[in-house]
């Protein structure tokens, strides 16, 4: 048989199933800033320059693509979408996203490990995603105000408490908002567009 590789020579660098314990970077350049404060504005340049990365590629031609590859992939097929190399692209992509939201969680709790990702840890970024609204990208950032606070509001109510309100919020969101937010302020900016479309043929 042949035997498989060991993986002990990277224990000292990502210390195993014990984890690894991480320091804030401090500010550079002298800055008078704090270590939390510096991560905060390094942390929120970061998400501004991948969601603006994420605009533009949506304008582009691979982003039309990916559109109709996700609205409807056997007509994205019949129109020439090769969609086994788009789903690929995408799964790459949301991998490095992926991969630089973990490096900044890791600075910010200063600690990460195999357990840190729990399946509870999944299912908050899922109705996250749902309330924030998968086809909308300024969705994310609602979906991580719900990550962030949900946990802090449900504490002061008691144990428990936080996965009953994830699964309300997400079966209303389910039958209410289907799209999460992103329906709800569209259907908001159509009435008050028709409503104003209206008063001016009214005058």
């Amino acid at each position: 048989m042949r035997r498989q590789p060991s993986l002990t020579p990277l224990i000292p660098y990502t210390g195993g199933v014990n984890g690894i314990s991480l320091t804030k970077p401090k500010a550079p350049f002298g800055l008078p800033i704090s270590a939390d404060q510096w991560l905060y504005f390094f942390t929120l340049a970061v998400a501004i320059l991948l969601l603006w990365a994420a605009t533009k590629l949506m304008r582009t031609r691979t982003g039309r693509a990916l559109l109709a590859l996700r609205d409807n992939p056997i007509a994205a097929r019949s129109m020439g979408i090769n969609n086994a190399v788009y789903k690929a692209m995408v799964f790459g992509i949301s991998g490095m996203y992926a991969g630089v939201a973990g490096a900044l969680s890791a600075l910010v709790v200063q600690y990460v490990s195999p357990d840190s990702f729990t399946m509870n840890v999944s299912i908050a970024f899922f109705v996250g995603m749902v309330l924030g609204g998968y086809r909308w990208l300024p969705g994310a950032f609602f979906g991580g105000l719900y990550l962030v606070f949900m946990p802090h509001l449900s504490e002061s109510f008691g144990k428990g408490v936080e996965g009953i309100a994830s699964a309300v919020l997400l079966i209303i969101t389910v039958f209410l908002m289907p799209t999460g937010l992103f329906g709800l302020w569209t259907l908001v900016l159509a009435r008050f567009t028709k409503s104003g479309s209206a008063a001016a043929q009214n005058k």
